[in-house]
Order: structure tokens, then C-alpha cells, then sequence
């Protein structure tokens, strides 16, 4: 392999136009987040309209349980595949802004000065996302993301299935419904959460950390 000149100009070059793909790339990953979770919520919010229509037409009678038990299982369906890619496009988003720590150490080597003007890590372990986020160290940060808040809502429908089908199979009994919904309710987001971060720990050991942060260690 030919010996690469580091002092050569195309490499400057090569680094901000790779700078600038990566930019664009988390900004494709942050509107794709907010495009499938608005879809999932306008698709809940249309349900829960026709749902109401046919509970004052069939009176909660059987219909209304039949046309339930058909359509809350394809909104958790949908929660589903919409939280998996929350996920996903999380962990791209993380892979990303690394990439662009990575070119930022690049700069700072061959022109020290500029680590006291960038605001952003220059290193890429985890404090590239943490930085550049703003993010806290917090077990309720899950919860404020795309992900964890699709998490919730398809938690609270697999909860309202289940107690539906109680209701159906033995008859009204609000009490066991409603513990049997609220089980399922929380059993559901414990999973998610599992998920959540069993596949973002898989994400990371894959990653090569080439400039960790000396002061973190």
C-alpha cells in the first residue's frame, strides 16, 4: 500500500465532504424517526375515532368486542415494526455522529487549535452521542425518545386488548380486567425496553473505538 501524505489537501477535502455525508445522514435518520412515529400516532388517533363511532352504534355490544379484538392487534402490529425501526434508526444515528467525532479529532490533529472552538467530542466512544445530544446519564431518557414513546403507546394497546378479551371470555369483571391489562401493560414496555437496549449494546461492541476519551477512563 502507498504511503498517504496526511499533510496532502485532497484529504482535507475528502474529510469534509465525508463530514458533510454524515451530517446529511443523521438528518435523514432524525426526520425518518418522526416521520414513522407520526404515522403510528394519526393511525392510533383514527382507530380510537372509529372505535368510538362503533361503540355508540353496537352499544359495547358484540360487534364493538369483535371489531376490537380484529383492530387492536394490528395497531400493536404497527407499534411494533415502528418501535423496531425507532431502534434501528437510533443506532444509525449513534454510528454517525462517531463517524463525524472521528473526522473532528482528524482536524484537531493537524490544527490543535481548533479543539478550544469545537463544541461538539472528538472523540468516538460513547460521549460523541452523549455530547452531541445533550443527553444525561438517565434511566427515564428511554422514554423521551421516538422509540420509547411508541414503546408506551403499543404497551397501553396490548394492555386494553388483553382486557377486552377477559371481558369477552368471562364475562364483565372490571377488577381482573384491569389488572390483567395493566400486567400486560407493564410486561410489554419491560420487553421493549430489554430489546431496546440488548440491541444498542450489540451496536456498540461492533464499533471500533480508535480515540477514546483519556479523562473518562
Amino acid at each position: 500500500m502507498a504511503k498517504v501524505d496526511e499533510s496532502d489537501p485532497q484529504i482535507l477535502q475528502i474529510m469534509t465532504t465525508e463530514h458533510f455525508v454524515l451530517q446529511t445522514a443523521r438528518a435523514a435518520t432524525i426526520q425518518e424517526a418522526s416521520q414513522r412515529a407520526n404515522l403510528f400516532l394519526t393511525t392510533v388517533s383514527s382507530a380510537a375515532i372509529a372505535l368510538g363511532f362503533v361503540a355508540q352504534v353496537t352499544r359495547m355490544g358484540g360487534p364493538f368486542v369483535l371489531f376490537s379484538l380484529i383492530l387492536l392487534p394490528c395497531l400493536y402490529f404497527l407499534g411494533l415494526v415502528t418501535f423496531v425501526r425507532a431502534v434501528q434508526v437510533a443506532i444509525e444515528d449513534m454510528v454517525h455522529a462517531r463517524g463525524m467525532a472521528r473526522i473532528r479529532h482528524y482536524y484537531v490533529e493537524h490544527a490543535p487549535v481548533m479543539e478550544y472552538y469545537l463544541i461538539h467530542s472528538t472523540h468516538d466512544d460513547q460521549s460523541a452521542v452523549r455530547v452531541d445530544e445533550g443527553l444525561r446519564s438517565s434511566p427515564w431518557q428511554f422514554f423521551v425518545t421516538a422509540a420509547g414513546m411508541v414503546s408506551v403507546i403499543s404497551s397501553a394497546i396490548a394492555g386494553v386488548f388483553s382486557s377486552v378479551v377477559v371481558t369477552s371470555v368471562i364475562g364483565p369483571a372490571i377488577p381482573l380486567s384491569v389488572i390483567v391489562g395493566l400486567l400486560i401493560f407493564g410486561a410489554s414496555i419491560l420487553l421493549l425496553r430489554r430489546y431496546h437496549l440488548h440491541s444498542w449494546a450489540a451496536a456498540e461492541q461492533k464499533l471500533v473505538v480508535r480515540f477514546p476519551d483519556a479523562s473518562k477512563e
